[in-house]
Order: structure tokens, then sequence, then C-alpha cells
């Protein structure tokens, strides 16, 4: 195995342990739900906030889904 590969393996794992909803830029679900919780309701809003689903935006389905659930909690 290289070291890229190496190096991915190890920070997917990471992201796992951390709760990292998008690898590319580390954001965690925590981060994000505060974003939701301190008023950011779109996902344009909380990806400026956050910065998740700047970079690949893989993770923007699941950033909308703990927007949304965020929001019916209250």
């Amino acid at each position: 195995m290289d070291k890229r590969a190496q190096y991915l393996k190890i920070r997917k794992k990471q992201a796992d342990i951390d709760g990292v909803v998008c690898v590319c830029k580390q954001v965690t679900e925590r981060r994000l739900r505060k974003a939701v919780k301190e008023g950011r309701r779109r996902f344009i809003s909380v990806k400026q906030a956050t910065e998740a689903g700047s970079a690949c935006g893989m993770c923007q389905p699941i950033v909308e889904d703990i927007i949304k659930d965020e929001i019916s909690e209250r």
C-alpha cells in the first residue's frame, strides 16, 4: 500500500471515530447541528458556516438530512 492510500485509510478511520460527516473539510455532525441551532436552516447557510459540502459535495445529502432532523426536533 502506498503512502497516500495509508493516509486516506487513517483519515477515514479517525473520521469515523470523531463523527466526521464531511471528510474533505473534517466537519463533524456536532458542528453541523450547532450551526442549525444557531439559526441556519438551509444547506447553503450551513455550508458557509461550516464549509461542509464545499469540496467534493458527496456529503450534501447527509448534511441536508441532519438539517431536517435538527429542525424537526424543535
